[in-house]
């Protein structure tokens, strides 16, 4: 896993344990109210550029992407708040620590799987190379009694 997925995964768990601690439908109001004025908040950021008497570069479309961007990564992650909160608030049996414990057991499972897929490619391509190898000295050593036999076969029979 890269560090990204982990640092996602953890602002997913976070997300869930603050719905789970919210008790009632007022407190949920205010903190889908919270989320909203956030929302608003990063939808209004503008990135003004700065203008250099020196320059010949117009830099406009380039801050014009970075504010989109901006606006971007920034409602998914209210998002993405809003929807984990959610689905803690409306269902706090899943968070119990048995589940909690079997959950981070599946991503530490994850996690050594997916740094044992490319030692387990090699060791694969060597056991392929290892059973060529084998079938060509099979080969060899059929071919070379092939022509060792005929040989024989004169030597010891006198006709």
């Amino acid at each position: 896993m890269r560090l990204f997925n982990i640092i996602l995964i953890i602002f997913l768990l976070s997300a869930f344990a603050i719905g789970i601690s919210i008790s009632g439908e007022t407190e949920w109001n205010k903190v889908d109210s919270s989320i909203n004025n956030a929302s608003d908040v990063i939808q209004n950021i503008t990135l003004v550029p700065a203008s250099y008497s020196n320059s010949k570069i117009d830099t406009g479309g380039f801050y014009l992407v970075i504010e989109k961007y901006v606006h971007f990564v920034g409602s998914l992650a209210m998002e993405t708040m809003r929807t984990g909160i959610k689905f803690g608030y409306d269902n706090p049996s899943y968070f119990t620590p048995e589940n909690i414990i079997y959950v981070i057991k599946i991503i530490i499972w994850a996690l050594i799987i997916s740094l044992l897929i490319k030692p387990l490619f090699y060791i694969c391509i060597f056991i392929i190379m290892f059973f060529i190898w084998l079938k060509d000295k099979l080969k060899r050593k059929k071919r070379i009694k092939d022509k060792e036999l005929p040989f024989i076969n004169k030597l010891t029979n006198k006709q």
